[in-house]
């Protein structure tokens, strides 16, 4: 493989994980596109264009069998946390929303063909001639799909606060208060529509199902950080898509969750939280 070649491995990665939220995954999309330009008999004009229009399309029909494989999954589905201290992907600082859980999550609601799309004409800026080309569709029924999709993504797609410092002075309140363990502080620095989203997997102890309300959110959290006290877990602020998180390590220094949050109004709206080891272990 030409030096060509290997350094677009973070722009397909990036496509990848976008696609199928797990970086596994990601990982044999790509290695499967390599392969295919290796095993190429004639010359290929452009291995960025072979490469991401294979990665493309492998990570539709793998999206497609991850969808049927989620109807038996116990408890909610979430992404792995694209932690930002520790994920290299190709423009992550530009592009970080689209790495937030959050925003992933809303992507689930678009079909694998409209997703695709989405992906490649409104986060990488690809023409609406390659991105048919990719799919092997026509235009129109490209800029069809993107349309469908924008539509699909409006009125649930997630608006961040805009100032970091502010976002991260929220987080540093939320956890003081998780800590001390107090309940009405708590539930003053929560929305109260609030919810928390937890994945367990069945290989951990997630929720079986999403929990709501500034109330028992706030109790859910406190009973949540005496245990982590309890058993020595420590809790580290990170960022997952330029958002503020969570990443708790156990005393052996290993990830064992990762709160992604959603801050909206000087208060958090939403606690996704991914504790299935399985969707861990690319955190060193």
């Amino acid at each position: 493989m030409d030096q060509a070649g290997t350094s677009l491995r973070p722009l397909l990665l990036s496509i990848a994980y976008r696609m199928l939220g797990r970086f596994g995954d990601a990982e044999d999309v790509v290695q499967e596109a390599y392969l295919r330009l290796h095993r190429e008999t004639d010359e290929v004009a452009s291995p960025k264009a072979f490469l991401t229009t294979v990665t493309t399309r492998l990570a539709i029909d793998q999206l497609r069998s991850a969808r049927r494989q989620r109807e038996v999954y116990a408890g909610p589905w979430l992404p792995e946390p694209a932690v930002d201290e520790y994920v290299d992907l190709a423009d992550r600082v530009a592009l970080s929303d689209s790495l937030a859980t959050a925003f992933l999550l809303v992507l689930e609601r678009l079909s694998p063909d409209q997703r695709a799309v989405f992906l490649l004409r409104d986060v990488f800026q690809y023409p609406y001639d390659e991105v048919a080309a990719m799919l092997a569709k026509s235009q129109p029924a490209v800029r069809q799909l993107a349309v469908r999709a924008r539509r699909l993504l409006a009125e649930e797609r997630p608006r961040f606060e805009p100032s970091e410092s502010e976002r991260d002075e929220l987080t540093r309140l939320f956890v003081a208060a998780c800590e001390d363990g107090e309940l009405e502080p708590l539930v003053t620095l929560l929305a109260p529509t609030v919810t928390f989203v937890g994945d367990g997997g069945g290989k951990a102890q997630g929720l079986p199902r999403p929990v709501a309300g500034s109330d028992r959110v706030a109790r859910l959290l406190i009973g949540a950080f005496s245990k982590f006290s309890a058993v020595g877990v420590t809790v580290e602020p990170v960022h997952v898509g330029g958002q503020p998180a969570l990443r708790m390590l156990g005393p052996d220094g290993r990830t064992v969750a990762v709160w992604s949050m959603v801050l909206a109004d000087g208060r958090v709206a939403a606690i996704h939280g991914v504790v299935n080891p399985e969707k861990l272990g690319h955190l060193p």
